[in-house]
């Protein structure tokens, strides 16, 4: 994964303009689809060496990163900031995709296993306090293509696999302590290449 980070310092048209500018930025997430993670920052330090605004984007990898850079609808809100920023600065850095949590708190887990594939992929439904569903599941060595209907955030707990998302024609491994997201009402393309643990969290 690969964290870009861009601060702005503002003219004082640009302040004046601040909101749309924030507007502009935010829109940005929901106009390029293979945008992880977006969060705009506005500073509130008095300080001289302080920047107005901070743009902090989440890509899958650097290929990711030169489309957004170069995107249609990233390059109009580009031309637009500059003609109303005194000074940016730019990182961009590399972050590893590890898995967060390892235990659920107040869920309930049905008993009843869901078994696809002639019994080489199961899991189990768990379910928490708030409502929100995940699966826990194995699956043995194989190629398989499974479809959504909600968006998914698949942790891989152990195990290797291969996995082309849509519209991508990329093969991406995912190991043991990583992760991949899949859009909702979309298909994807995973090879499991040792026997493989995983929780699949449901985004509605």
């Amino acid at each position: 994964m690969i964290k870009h980070i861009v601060f702005f310092k503002l003219s004082p048209e640009g302040k004046q303009q601040q909101d749309e500018i924030v507007l502009k930025l935010n829109n940005l997430k929901n106009e390029i689809d293979f945008i992880r993670a977006l969060e705009v920052g506005v500073n509130f330090a008095q300080e001289d060496r302080a920047f107005d605004l901070s743009l902090t984007v989440i890509v899958d990898n650097k290929e990711a990163l030169n489309a957004y850079a170069i995107h249609e609808k990233h390059i109009p809100v580009v031309n637009f900031i500059k003609a109303l920023a005194l000074e940016s600065k730019v990182v961009d850095y590399e972050i590893e995709k590890k898995v967060e949590n390892s235990e659920f708190g107040n869920a309930t887990i049905i008993k009843k296993a869901n078994v696809y594939f002639d019994g080489q992929v199961t899991s189990r439904t768990v379910i928490q306090a708030d409502g929100s569903k995940k699966t826990l599941g194995i699956m043995n060595p194989g190629h398989y293509t499974f479809g959504t209907e909600l968006a998914e955030h698949m942790e891989i707990l152990a195990g290797e696999v291969e996995v082309t998302l849509p519209d991508d024609s990329n093969v991406e491994i995912i190991k043991g302590g990583e992760y991949f997201e899949v859009p909702a009402n979309s298909e994807f393309a995973i090879k499991v290449n040792t026997v493989t643990d995983y929780c699949c969290t449901y985004i509605e």
